[in-house]
């Protein structure tokens, strides 16, 4: 295939999953900044590879597992990142200084999961409970419509581990909003 022809079909293929592939990212990053470079990564990845993509494969779990890997990459240097420092957006400034001043600030202080919680919706927060395994595995499922057998593919692990980790993860995930409605009910 000639190169114009092979970047042709390349994006073909990328642009009807490229709203999904985007969902997925900025659910499965720790840092919501980190997302458009975990995506160009992945893309520009996968663009140098698109050689040994196959046609008989299917091309959403390829991007899938690609982007992936980055995010599991990503992800791992941000945690080395995180043991030292807690980042905070400019806009959670303002939120910040305002609870210096309300009582409860030093319980805050004392729980930084709280603190993301309270900042986050409940959604967000209960997949932060789940791993990064069970999350790919649910929003792969869930977010990029891959059948078990891709998501098997894309994250290397057998078909029985994909159905395991899918129904830990929508376990965790009603245990955790079932609990943040008890707790706001109180």
């Amino acid at each position: 295939m000639h190169r114009d022809e092979e970047t042709a079909r390349f994006l073909e293929l990328l642009r009807p999953i490229e709203r999904d592939l985007e969902v997925y990212c900025r659910r499965m990053v720790w840092n919501l900044s980190d997302a458009p470079d975990a995506i160009q990564n992945a893309v520009l990845r996968a663009f140098r590879a698109f050689d040994r993509y196959h046609e008989d494969a299917s091309f959403r779990a390829w991007m899938f597992k690609i982007l992936t890997n980055e995010i599991f990459a990503i992800n791992r240097k941000r945690g080395r990142i995180a043991k030292f420092e807690i980042p905070v957006e400019p806009a959670e400034m303002d939120t910040l200084t305002a609870m210096e001043q309300a009582s409860e600030y030093t319980n805050w202080l004392l729980s930084p999961d709280a603190l993301a919680d309270a900042l986050d919706e409940k959604l967000v927060a209960a997949l932060k409970s789940l791993t990064e395994v069970e999350k790919a595995v649910l929003l792969s499922r869930s977010i990029g419509g891959l059948r078990y057998a891709e998501i098997s593919e894309s994250l290397e692990i057998p078909l029985g581990s994909v159905m395991g980790y899918l129904h830990r993860a929508r376990r965790k995930m009603r245990e955790s909003i079932v609990r943040s409605r008890k707790e706001a009910a109180l």
